[in-house]
Parts: C-alpha cells; structure tokens; sequence
C-alpha cells in the first residue's frame, strides 16, 4: 500500500490545483525519496509526476480515478497494465530502458502522454474499477526482523493478522532468505525469493531457525487471487517500472503463494478484525501488521482501528507491527498501555532500513 504522504484527495479536492500539487508531492516525498542507499525511489514515475502536474489533459484523468484510492499510483498502475497489450509502443520502449536501470530518456513525457491520449477510455476503465493493492515482498526485510522482536519479547509462537493483504504474500515471509548489507543472513537459503536490504544502525535479534507461526490470516477487501492470470497481471502494473528486480521477485514469490497459499478474508477491517483477534490461539503472541495500508482508512476509521486494539489489550498483549509513511514501530499494548519495542526509518519498497537506537522513536 502507498504512503501516507500522498492520501487521497476527495471529490471537492480535485480541482486542477489540487491534483498538480497531489502529483508534485508524490514526486517529491515518495518517487525522488533517498535512503541510506542514496537512489530514487522511481526517476520514471518523478519525471512523469511533474509532468502530470503541468498537463491538463492528465489531470483530467487522474480526476476520474476511483475515489478512496491514491490516485497517482492507481493511473500509473492502469497505463502498465494496458501497455503490455503494445509492447512495441515508445512508453513500452521507455519503461524497459527503466527497468535496465537507464535514466528516463528527454521524451518520456511526451511519449506518456501520447499514450494516455489514445487509450484515454480504456484507462479510465481501469482507475475506475482497480484498487492500489501493493503486495511489496521487499517489505519484509524489516517485518522479519519485526516478528523476531516479538517473538524473543514473548516467547511464544506467533499468531499474525495482516491487515490490508492484498494477496498475502507478505504472510508467507518465513519462505523467504533474506541477506543484509552488514553479512547478517537468515532463512535456508533455498528460497526462490531473496530479499536484499541496506542497512544502518543495529540489527535487531532474530531468532535462529525463525519463530513458529501458530495462526496466520490477512484481511482485504477485495483479496487478489495470484492464481488468476488477470489479477496477477494488476499487481504486475502496481510494480513500479524502474526497478527489474521488483517484478522479478514478486513472480517468484507467486510461485511460493501457489504451494502455500495464505488464508485473506474479503471485507472491512474494522468488522473482521475484534472476529480474527478472537479465533486466534490464546497462547501465542498476537502480532497485528498494517503496512501502507491506513492512508486508504477515513480519518476515523483509524482512530475506531486502533481503539480495536485497545480493547483487545485489556484481555491479552497485543503487538502492534505498524510500517506506515517512512516509519516502522513495533508497539506492545498491554491494558491500555503501550510500550514501543522497536522503531526505523526504512524505505517503503524494504531497499533499506535505518535501525533506531532504543527510546529513540523513528519519526
């Protein structure tokens, strides 16, 4: 799921105003964002942010794109999605220089536009219907640590609800390797899937083989099916173009989510999730992960979300993985009371972590 930094702008707030400065912020916070490995995010989707912004006929349509979403994510990901029908199309020629690591090239713009001009009808069909349901495996690389923590602090099996799923494979991070910039290594090492992190600052303790899940379920509204071709394809589109080793990373992960395929229930958060606390084994650390997923909640959704897990505190602790914006925080909620056990700065797509010293807090 997207940032925080680019929540969606209501139907009074798509003036054309309002959506080049919405598009300007998304180029500037999220596709030009730096890290300690020091490389944008997405020079493609920054160069053609800027230029979305400055175009009305763009803004046009990305006013049409379904409300509740984060509308520059949604109309990139419908122009992908349909530029696989043209593979020899200059965008198409463009996005795989991207994704060869090449800089956008001076009539990428134009070549972007043109496309859109042409496919207008069929775009809006797209951002009219589709949802931004990223299914970033690279978030792992600071969720994994994120459950050691948990598990070394409890010491008991887990019990995991991921709220905002999408198609689940982040539930499936214990099928995964993992390999840190520090030589810190985890996971058999047979993994079809190898997520490759930078980091800074202390790496948390991660127990050695990694900790028993005992429950895992996600929650989504509309849960993605990566054994439909169709569905796959969208979350495809929802991979951002400069980075070949995203796309190559999720088709690996599918085949894992093929074997093993993770329970999601379709529905709202805020119903499912006082039933899925209560199915969980009472015995194991209860552990609810939310990434990139609450800027797509009304304002107070969030508030009656995190008063969800107040309440369940009362009666057991209740772990708090929360990767929203730049920032991680694993929290304990015992009877109302909250204690942070671990905080990061981090990259949204897991290219890197920046480790917090304890107290520190992470924003």
């Amino acid at each position: 799921m997207p940032d925080r930094n680019h929540v969606e702008l209501d139907l009074r707030a798509r003036s054309d105003e309002a959506l080049a400065a919405h598009f300007d912020e998304f180029a500037r916070l999220e596709c030009a964002a730096r890290g300690i490995d020091s490389s944008a995010l997405s020079p493609t989707y920054e160069v053609l942010s800027r230029h979305v912004a400055g175009s009305p006929a763009l803004l046009a349509l990305a006013r049409e794109c379904r409300v509740g979403q984060p509308i520059p994510n949604l109309l990139f990901a419908a122009v992908k999605y349909l530029l696989r029908e043209e593979p020899g199309d200059r965008l198409a020629e463009l996005y795989g220089r991207a994704a060869r690591g090449e800089e956008p090239s001076p009539d990428l713009p134009l070549a972007f536009e043109a496309f859109c001009a042409r496919h207008a009808r069929a775009i809006l069909d797209l951002a009219g219907k589709r949802s931004v349901q990223t299914n970033e495996v690279g978030r792992c690389a600071f969720l994994m640590p994120a459950f050691g923590v948990v598990a070394r602090h409890a010491r008991r099996d887990l019990a995991i609800i991921d709220v905002g799923a999408s198609a689940g494979l982040n539930l499936l991070w214990d099928r995964f390797d993992y390999r840190y910039s520090d030589g810190s290594e985890f996971g058999a090492g047979s993994s079809p899937v190898r997520i490759e992190c930078v980091v800074r600052g202390r790496m948390p303790q991660v127990p050695v083989p990694f900790p028993k899940v005992a429950s895992r379920v996600g929650i989504d509204m509309h849960p993605l099916d990566l054994g439909d071709e169709d569905q796959y394809r969208w979350l495809q589109a929802l991979v951002w173009p400069d980075r070949e080793s995203r796309s190559a990373r999720l088709a690996a992960a599918r085949r894992i989510w093929l074997q093993h395929r993770p329970r999601v229930v379709p529905g709202d958060a805020l119903t499912l999730l006082p039933l899925l606390i209560a199915e969980t084994p009472g015995d194991a650390a209860l552990c609810v992960i939310h990434t990139h997923v609450l800027n797509q909640f009304p304002v107070d959704a969030r508030c009656a979300f995190s008063e969800i897990l107040q309440s369940a505190s009362h009666s057991r602790p209740v772990y708090r993985i929360s990767a929203e914006g730049h920032d991680l925080a694993v929290t304990r909620h015992a009877r109302g009371d909250a204690t942070t056990l671990l905080s990061a700065r981090r990259c949204p797509h897991g290219r890197w972590v920046d480790w917090q010293p304890p107290g520190s807090g992470s924003g």
